[in-house]
């Protein structure tokens, strides 16, 4: 029986231990990334649909309605599944007062968006993404 030196010895395991590292270090942000993609999909498409609907309402009314907005932004965020506290909306212009006809009206809508999103686990870091919408406000709706 021939043995071999303890030296040749020393490295048993050490496989095992690089494929758990490898795992930690590869496969757990890939598959961090590719839960929180959805979750930035849904977002974007909510601030979308919420700047351009804010902007319709905002328009059709015919002045700088604010509360009109933020309230349209809670129903909005509620229907669609996003925190109301992740939404801030924006409107460019003068609060409570009156839109020329035919002027254009900017609505920016601000989503946060979770750096990492873990189903059951929650958020890790964040960032800010903003949505805009350009509204005409109608030129013979205010008319007299």
């Amino acid at each position: 029986m021939i043995r071999r030196p303890r030296s040749e010895t020393s490295d048993d395991g050490f496989v095992a231990t690089e494929l758990a590292l490898g795992v930690a270090v590869l496969l757990v942000p890939v598959a961090a990334l590719v839960l929180t993609l959805p979750t930035w999909s849904q977002r974007q498409t909510t601030g979308r649909a919420i700047a351009r609907e804010v902007g319709r309402a905002v328009a059709r009314e015919g002045f700088c309605d604010m509360s009109l907005a933020a309230g349209l932004t809670d129903l909005m965020s509620a229907n669609l599944g996003l925190p109301r506290p992740d939404v801030d909306v924006q409107l460019a212009c003068t609060p409570n007062a009156a839109l020329a006809p035919g002027e254009h009206l900017e609505v920016s809508v601000d989503v946060r968006m979770p750096a990492v999103h873990v189903p059951g686990l929650g958020d890790v870091g964040a960032w800010s993404w903003t949505a805009r919408n350009r509204q005409p406000v109608d030129a013979y709706g205010s008319a007299p």
